[in-house]
């Protein structure tokens, strides 16, 4: 009885290393296949230099109004209107500038090809002003500028703007106010209106 014993423990010993030996083997194989998809990824690749073609573009400019200052990457390269001006192909930032207009600026990035033709029509800027008698009010124009004081002068692009009017951290008012003109602006709370004016 102790033989049989002995024989079945024996069995049991074996099967168990030979099933050990294969989830061994099996895992072994699969760290394996692992390891060399790691080492490929890892491996890199010979790759070819591209080179960086720079070539010459011509550009050319158109504004209304004309006499509009030019910039190119900082520099003024001139007045509107510009024909034929040779620039580098990439990328570039413009300026254009014009004492009285809403100056515009970008980032271009400029293929290279033969030419390029760019027009812009730039937005006259007109002096404002704006009035109030009424008290303990806070004006935000455009999301952006705000201001307490009863009167106050400024410049503003020709187009429409979003006037807010504030009492105590609240919004009591708001309005789209046009600026086409050189105008004074009188605000009323009572009417809830914005009175144009010529100056």
């Amino acid at each position: 009885m102790n033989n049989l014993y002995k024989y079945l423990a024996f069995l049991t010993l074996f099967f168990m290393s030979i099933f050990a030996q294969e989830t061994l083997e099996v895992n072994i194989q699969k760290n394996v296949f692992t390891d060399s998809l790691s080492y490929k990824e890892l491996e890199s690749p010979v790759r070819k230099k591209e080179k960086n073609i720079v070539s010459n573009v011509k550009l050319s400019i158109n504004t209304i109004p004309e006499q509009v200052e030019v910039f190119l990457d900082g520099n003024i390269i001139g007045k509107t209107p510009i024909a034929g001006k040779k620039i580098t192909s990439g990328y570039h930032s413009f300026a254009i500038k014009k004492d009285g207009f809403a100056p515009i600026s970008y980032d271009l990035h400029v293929n290279r090809s033969k030419s390029i033709n760019l027009d812009f029509f730039m937005n006259p800027i007109y002096d404002i002003k704006f009035k109030t008698d009424e008290i303990g009010l806070i004006f935000e124009l455009n999301d952006e500028h705000r201001w307490t004081e009863k009167i106050i002068a400024m410049q503003l692009e020709a187009g429409d703007h979003r006037l807010r009017v504030y009492k105590l951290d609240e919004i009591i008012d708001e309005q789209i106010i046009t600026a086409d003109q050189p105008l004074t602006f009188q605000y009323y709370l009572k009417k809830g209106t914005v009175v144009n004016s010529k100056r």
